[in-house]
C-alpha cells in the first residue's frame, strides 16, 4: 500500500459459492491496517443496475424516436441509435458524454435546429428549453432549414435528470397541411354554389352551411330546432313550410322531399332534402 488509504473489491469462492468483499487498506505510521467488509449486496445491486440499463438500451434501440437522457449536471448518459439517425451527430461525440449545451451547439452548427436570429437569442432559447424541460413536460416544434420538422419533447426525470425526445414529424405536418388545403378547397367550392346548403346531423346539429345559405338566413342557428324557429319567424307559415318541417323533423317515408316556401325577402324558394351518410340530412334552397 502507498501513503494513503486504498480500497479494492475481491471475491472469494467457497463450496461453489462466490462471495464479494470490499478490502480496505490504511497506512498508520509505519503500520498498515487492513480489513474487509461484505459487498455481496452492492455487487447484486450493481449487477441489477447494469442489466436494467442493458434492457433499457435494447428497448430504446428499436424506437424510431431519438432519445437523449442527461444527468443533473446535464451530461449525456444514455442515447439510442435513432438519435444518431435523426441528428447526424457522430457516435464518438455522443459516447464522450457531452453536455446538453454542447450537444445543442453541435446541432446548431449542423443546421439541425431552427435558424437562430443571433447567438444571444439562441442561447437564451436553449436556456429556456432546458429550464422548461427540467420543471415539467415541454414540447417544441422545430422547422429545420432543410425542410424537415421535428417535435422536441423534454421531460424531467428523478434526481434532477432530464430526457429529450426527438421525433421526425415531417410527414405528419405535410399530411395535415394537405388535409387543410383540401378542406379549404372544398369549403370554397361549396361557398361558390348558388344554392343555399345546410347539413344536419342525426341529432339535429348543424354540421355546415355555405355562403348562399347564410346570405338568405344568416348564420346564428346551430341546431335544427333553432333554424326552424328562425325560418318560422321570417316566412309565411303555409303548406310548403309545414312540409319542410315534417320532412326535417319526422323524416318519414310519407314526407315529401321537395317543396316551395316564400323566403325572407318575399322571393319564392324551392327546397329539397336528401339523405346523406350516417343518417345525416342535406337541405338545399
Amino acid at each position: 500500500p502507498g501513503g494513503g488509504p486504498s480500497t479494492r473489491r475481491a471475491s472469494l469462492e467457497s463450496d461453489g459459492i462466490m462471495s464479494w468483499y470490499d478490502c480496505h487498506s490504511h497506512q498508520i505510521g509505519d503500520q498498515t491496517m487492513m480489513f474487509a467488509l461484505p459487498a455481496d449486496a452492492a455487487v447484486r445491486a450493481e449487477r441489477s443496475l447494469r442489466e436494467f440499463v442493458q434492457t433499457l438500451t435494447k428497448t430504446f434501440a428499436d424506437l424510431p424516436i431519438g432519445l437523449a437522457i442527461f444527468d443533473r449536471q446535464r451530461h449525456l448518459q444514455l442515447f439510442n441509435p435513432a438519435l444518431i439517425d435523426l441528428t447526424g451527430l457522430p457516435t464518438g461525440f455522443l459516447t464522450a458524454r457531452p453536455t446538453l449545451f454542447d450537444l445543442l451547439d453541435q446541432l446548431r452548427e449542423s443546421r439541425m435546429v431552427p435558424e437562430p436570429k443571433d447567438f444571444r437569442s439562441w442561447r437564451q432559447h436553449m436556456n429556456n428549453l432546458e429550464s422548461a424541460a427540467a420543471t415539467g413536460h415541454h414540447v417544441e416544434t422545430w422547422s429545420l432549414p432543410g425542410g424537415q420538422t421535428y417535435r422536441v419533447t423534454g421531460r424531467p426525470h428523478p434526481d434532477g435528470a432530464v430526457a429529450f425526445l426527438f421525433e421526425d414529424i415531417t410527414s405528419e405536418i405535410s399530411l395535415t397541411r394537405k388535409f387543410r388545403a383540401d378542406l379549404s378547397l372544398g369549403e370554397n367550392v361549396i361557398d361558390g354554389l348558388d344554392d343555399g346548403l345546410a347539413a344536419f346531423s342525426s341529432s339535429g346539429q348543424i354540421l355546415m352551411t355555405n355562403q348562399s345559405y347564410r346570405q338568405i338566413w344568416g348564420g346564428g342557428a346551430t341546431t335544427l330546432a333553432e333554424a326552424l324557429s328562425d325560418w318560422e319567424g321570417r316566412v309565411e307559415n303555409g303548406p310548403g313550410f309545414a312540409a319542410l318541417r315534417a320532412r326535417l323533423t319526422a323524416g318519414s317515408e310519407t314526407s315529401r322531399d321537395t317543396g316551395l316556401i316564400t323566403g325572407p325577402d318575399g322571393a319564392l324558394l324551392d327546397w329539397r332534402v336528401t339523405r346523406i351518410g350516417g343518417a345525416r340530412q342535406l337541405l338545399r334552397f
